[in-house]
């Protein structure tokens, strides 16, 4: 019977999935209160019911009581996620919110059929990110200032980057800062207040001379991470910052030439840096080194092959294959083990993510706001892009982790919070529309007012 039961489950979860992201784009298509509120609750009840359906074939599989306990108390905290934004900020992104509970889900039953303990710790991680997050849309609402530390966050943002030059070499690269027994990744931090101050220098000015100013200190963070070996995070950087100028100032020109200056330092970054090479090499042609440098990207796409379009099923695979497969190689760990078609959907339901960011962007009329909103999402898309491509061998490796899925502590809470600034503009927006609205109303009451005393 179990036998049927886990065979049987591939299926379910690829069409749990793939009608959850329909719900996601309906839901982001449609007006009607009524019925986004509907599809908000299908979105919940789809996911809780894929979150029970994993721990039950992980506790079926090990018959270790832990796991219940450990799914009784996720389901505690993704519903009260639900909850405190439902109630404490009914004006918030439902949507938002249901992608990223049901990333997370996708991402804690993956890791606890790699390793119960991490999952745990996880777990524990996301909690704290969660409480920290709660507050930081009231915040973004009380605190109307924010525009104006640029140079804190330039000064913060470099001082991190800086100390980790001074961290832990991890796979070749100085990517955490070690304080106790507490390990960090700064890169994943400064991410946010790297766009908080391009947004405020731009907010300022964007004359020819604000712009050197800022390229120059964005040019620092960059050759920080590039001296830590740290490409991936090095990218996104210079990606965030050249579609964040180009929003600022619409120029065209600036777009082009930072994607000329970008392909002329990877091309010099290739003659000066070995590891450079050997990811390239191993990109190019990973079969000729599965021995060494390339048995990873080889295990990768070994997986991704034998998941096929539905998987193997649950705690079927062999996704332990690929080396430290919970951190860059998640995405390739789910799809040999839930399918091709579960994979799509996780990349559309991300993609879903991006597009309501750019949304909330639009509709944000103070610019400040709007270039932080904008810097965050091409934050998050580009990440997730790099993930997603290094693993399918689409683009070089980058080391870069999958938001909300992958393992890593300060991935994790610095995703969650990006997500909730992105939040908290969304509610700002929508208190600025009400007062608009009433403004409106009352601009017409005083006309009728005035036109009764002239009669």
């Amino acid at each position: 019977m179990k036998e049927i039961f886990f065979e049987l489950s591939k299926y379910i979860f690829a069409f749990l999935l793939m009608y959850y992201t329909y719900a996601s784009y309906r839901g982001s298509t449609i007006h009607n209160e009524n019925k986004r509120r509907y599809i908000y609750k299908l979105q919940n009840f789809i996911m809780f019911t894929f979150h029970f359906m994993g721990y039950l074939i992980l506790y079926l599989q090990e018959e270790n009581i832990d796991y219940a306990i450990l799914y009784l108390e996720q389901f505690v905290f993704l519903f009260v996620i639900i909850a405190i934004y439902d109630n404490v900020y009914p004006k918030a992104s439902r949507l938002l919110i249901n992608n990223m509970c049901m990333l997370m889900s996708i991402g804690f039953i993956m890791l606890a059929r790699l390793s119960y303990d991490k999952c745990v710790k996880q777990f524990m991680i996301a909690v704290a990110g969660t409480i920290i997050a709660f507050f930081i849309p009231w915040l973004l609402k009380k605190v109307r200032s924010f525009r104006r530390f640029a140079w804190l966050y330039c000064i913060v943002g470099l001082a991190l980057l800086v100390s980790v030059l001074l961290g832990s070499r991890i796979f070749g690269a100085n990517l955490v800062l070690t304080i106790g027994v507490v390990s960090v990744q700064p890169a994943e931090f400064v991410k946010i207040i790297f766009v908080m101050f391009i947004a405020s220098m731009f907010n300022k000015s964007t004359d020819f001379k604000q712009i050197v100013i800022t390229t120059v200190v964005a040019g620092a963070h960059v050759l920080i991470l590039v001296a830590s070996n740290d490409l991936g995070a090095a990218l996104i950087f210079f990606v965030v910052y050249l579609m964040m100028l180009y929003e600022a100032t619409k120029k065209t020109m600036y777009l082009l030439g930072g994607l000329v200056a970008g392909s002329v330092s990877a091309c010099v970054a290739y003659e000066l840096f070995s590891h450079v090479r050997t990811r390239v090499l191993i990109w190019l042609d990973p079969w000729t080194y599965i021995d060494d440098q390339g048995y990873q990207i080889t295990q990768s796409l070994f997986s991704i092959g034998m998941g096929s379009w539905f998987g193997v099923g649950l705690c079927s695979g062999m996704p332990y294959k690929i080396p430290v497969a919970e951190k860059d190689f998640m995405f390739s760990a789910i799809t040999e083990e839930f399918g091709v078609v579960f994979s799509v959907c996780i990349i559309l339901i991300c993609l879903n993510c991006l597009m309501l960011m750019m949304n909330i962007a639009s509709m944000c009329k103070t610019n400040f706001y709007r270039l932080v909103a904008v810097g965050l999402a091409v934050t998050y898309g580009f990440q997730v892009f790099l993930t997603v491509g290094g693993v399918m061998k689409l683009i070089p490796l980058t080391g870069v982790t999958l938001p909300f899925v992958s393992y890593g502590g300060s991935s994790m809470i610095s995703s969650i919070i990006l997500f909730a600034i992105i939040n908290g503009m969304y509610i700002m927006r929508q208190d600025e529309g009400e007062s608009n609205e009433a403004d409106k109303k009352t601009g017409k009451v005083k006309i009728n007012e005035k036109e009764k005393n002239r009669k």
